[in-house]
């Protein structure tokens, strides 16, 4: 089998499997999880926000050109559209309390959600090797506090422990899935990669403004708005640091 596809999905696996840690961790440890819940909402916003400016959109621009900009900017709208409309049924069913209907549409955000991920983890690592790497710890710092919001919402719903785990290591299995393909187009033509980096960052960048700006307007008290932007600002530091000191 060829290296670069095994690597490409331990890569996936970092992303998206062992992102279920965050959902483990509610079911073990509620409190615990809810409390760190927003810090480590803050900190993936950075990571991922910082990876988008300083990886993924000069190597898309660098493989598409100029054209890569309205990319991101598709990328970051299509995201948008495409998530408001799945958790629309999510937030509408959430305030009147009837979780059981809220299961098929968070199922389904979700498995687009990680396809996307394995498509983005895929073709970056194919650009270049450390941005495959760099690509797949954003999503996992998203990943950790993603799946205790959806761990919270589907115990709430009555699924058993064991459900849970069972569903969302299914949905969770949708990013290699993103990974086969990507990998398969770029067998046949190398031409897509830059486009597709395009719309990942601007996924990436939507992602990153929509967790943490709601949620440091949300914070009642200062000292938590201070630990939201300290933890938003170590993502970024921890991306720099990694672009900029570790080598190719």
């Amino acid at each position: 089998m060829n290296n670069n596809f095994i690597y490409i999905l331990c890569l996936a696996f970092l992303g998206s499997v062992v992102g279920l840690v965050g959902g483990i961790v509610l079911l073990l440890k509620g409190k615990i999880s809810q409390e760190s819940s927003l810090h480590l909402i803050s900190f993936a916003a950075g990571v991922m926000l910082s990876a988008a400016f300083l990886d993924l959109l000069p190597e898309a621009v660098n493989e598409g050109g100029e054209e890569i900009f309205l990319l991101s900017l598709i990328g970051m709208v299509g995201f948008f559209l495409a998530e408001d409309f799945l958790l629309h049924f999510h937030h509408h069913e959430e305030h009147s309390h009837k979780f059981k209907n809220v299961i098929p549409f968070l199922v389904l955000s979700d498995s687009v959600h990680n396809f996307i991920d394995g498509v983005a983890i895929c073709a970056a690592y194919m650009a270049d090797a450390k941005l495959g790497l760099l690509v797949a710890i954003a999503t996992f710092a998203h990943e950790i506090p993603q799946e205790i919001g959806d761990f919270g919402v589907l115990l709430r719903a009555g699924l058993s422990k064991i459900k849970i785990l069972l569903v969302n290591f299914f949905s969770a299995c949708a990013t290699f899935l993103g990974v086969f393909l990507t990998f398969y187009l770029y067998s046949k033509t190398q031409t897509f990669i830059g486009p597709l980096l395009g719309l990942a960052t601007g996924m990436f960048i939507y992602i990153a403004s929509a967790d943490i700006l709601p949620e440091l307007v949300r914070a009642e008290k200062r000292d938590i708005r201070w630990h939201t932007a300290g933890f938003f600002t170590l993502g970024i530091l921890l991306i720099f640091f990694l672009t900029k000191f570790v080598p190719d």
